[in-house]
């Protein structure tokens, strides 16, 4: 009888420690990544992009439409720079927004290098809509990269 208590006891053990230290660390993996980021918005118009940038391509080379959002990249020693947390070929979903391609870059501007670290400019064919649609603070979260 005493064995049976021990090995009930043993047991009680093994799942109170699953419970407590390996059950909760397994359902926080389950958890989507996401990160709280400004969106913007850009289109190809003249005042978004520079005229040598203004081909229809992405930065990865693919054609330019409105599931595709930049991310912004510095020019540091003579290379570009990702320091973004989201990087080129993320599939991302923006809250409220819908699902995007991180496709293409912009510049990061020399005033703020620490807020555009956090920023995600979506692609708007309309240049009017891109100008309304201002900065809005969001949940991005990544589905696969």
């Amino acid at each position: 009888m005493k064995k049976l208590i021990i090995i009930i006891k043993i047991i009680i053990f093994i799942i109170l420690f699953y419970l407590i230290f390996i059950a909760p660390e397994a359902e926080a993996e389950k958890e989507p990544k996401f990160f709280l980021m400004t969106i913007t918005a850009y289109s190809n118009h003249q005042n978004c992009i520079a005229d040598k940038y203004r081909d229809g391509l992405t930065a990865t080379g693919t054609p330019i439409r409105e599931e595709v959002v930049a991310i912004n990249v510095d020019y540091i020693n003579g290379e570009w720079v990702v320091r973004s947390p989201l990087k080129l070929g993320d599939k991302i979903y923006i809250e409220g927004l819908g699902n995007y391609s991180v496709e293409d870059k912009g510049r990061f501007e020399e005033r703020n290098h620490t807020q555009d670290i956090w920023t995600v400019d979506v692609y708007m064919e309309d240049y009017q809509k891109a100008l309304e649609f201002g900065r809005q603070l969001k949940k991005v979260y990544v589905l696969e990269g």
